[in-house]
């Protein structure tokens, strides 16, 4: 198996992964949402993923459990996209816009990664003013990664318009995902900002899969 391979089978064992573990996490979470303590377990709709990473959940439990698996999904994740950013660039000509593109949608991930390695390490409940700012980045920095390879796949010979047009409506909903985390945090609006981060998730385990399946089937 070639090099290209591995960092795209990485990236799909990295998305499993997190799937699993946030789910496991979501079972063992102590309780309590921001706005009602007194909920059981975890509210999908009223609890966001960094809920499962704090240390003391809103009901006052300890959430060591779900905090752990919360920071295995996210550094999983975080190194586990790595490779895929950098082979990703090089099924391009070297040269061309799309290369170019590639190369800085890249490095926006890069950024993106160190922004959700730093979310492990900044709990909400002890640190969230930079945990919030991380998470910020990290959102900020995929919507601009997802632009640049939305660029990178027009009209590119690898790839049939369909990608490009797959990329282009994941930009936009990072872009509604990445505005109703900020809008929510700005008037205190918990659903808008918990669906928001929902939204931002499922899009990507969509449209990544979607895209690496594509370039596992052009490797000879």
């Amino acid at each position: 198996m070639n090099l290209n391979k591995k960092a795209y089978l990485l990236e799909i064992l990295s998305i499993v992964v997190f799937i699993v573990l946030i789910l496991i996490a979501m079972f063992t979470y102590g309780g309590g949402t921001k706005f009602d303590s007194t909920i059981t377990g975890y509210s999908f709709w009223g609890n966001t993923f960094s809920d499962l990473g704090r240390t003391i959940s809103y009901s006052g439990n300890v959430n060591i459990i779900s905090m752990v698996l919360f920071s295995i999904a996210y550094l999983g994740i975080t190194f586990g996209f790595l490779p895929f950013y950098y082979v990703f660039p090089r099924v391009f000509k070297n040269g061309t816009i799309q290369m170019k593109c590639a190369k800085l949608g890249s490095i926006f991930g890069y950024i993106s990664s160190i922004g959700f390695f730093g979310v492990v390490l900044t709990p909400a409940d002890l640190l969230r003013p930079p945990h919030m700012i991380l998470a910020i980045i990290a959102y900020a920095c995929i919507f601009f990664m997802s632009l640049f390879y939305s660029v990178s796949l027009l009209k590119s010979s690898e790839f049939s318009n369909s990608y490009f047009y797959l990329f282009v409506v994941f930009s936009i909903l990072f872009f509604i995902t990445l505005m109703m985390q900020l809008v929510g945090d700005l008037i205190a609006n918990r659903i808008m900002a918990v669906i928001g981060q929902k939204i931002g998730r499922i899009a990507i385990f969509i449209t990544y899969p979607i895209l690496t399946y594509k370039l596992w089937k052009l490797e000879k």
